[in-house]
């Protein structure tokens, strides 16, 4: 009984050593890639393409927004009328919300052409859902 209990520690022991050296291990986290990507930062050397976007109740200044394949692109969106923000779902990319007089900025590089939809994310009264437009990368 005694070799028993003893054999049953040694093992909980070496269970519980191996537990703690596997919480302190080096942690990644792998990100994956679509086909169309979205740069924070692009190339300082390459020209950007800057846009402005006044959002306004309820739309959008600038539908559709027409660009070629492989631009870097500088969105700068600004609110005219009520509290409004933008997503681009295909892009994974969208604003906080955007009060009058406030301007947020998104950027990436256009690497596939398609269509793509954005839309307005923060609900902002009866006409929210349609605040829609197309972003239109073009070869």
């Amino acid at each position: 009984m005694k070799n028993r209990i003893k054999y049953s520690l040694e093992v909980i022991s070496l269970l519980m050593l191996v537990l703690v050296l596997t919480a302190c291990g080096k942690s990644e986290t792998i990100v994956p890639t679509d086909s169309i990507t979205a740069s924070a930062t692009p190339n300082i050397n390459e020209p950007v393409k800057e846009i402005h976007i006044d959002a306004y109740n309820f739309g959008f200044t600038q539908d559709p927004i027409t660009i070629k394949k492989g631009d870097k692109v500088r969105l700068r969106i600004t609110s005219s009328e009520g509290t409004h923000g933008i997503r681009i779902p295909a892009l994974k990319l969208s604003t906080e919300k955007i009060s009058p007089g406030e301007e947020k900025t998104l950027e990436f590089v256009a690497s596939e052409a398609g269509t793509l939809d954005y839309s307005c994310n923060i609900p902002c009264g009866s006409g929210h859902r349609e605040m829609k437009g197309q972003l239109i990368i073009e070869e």
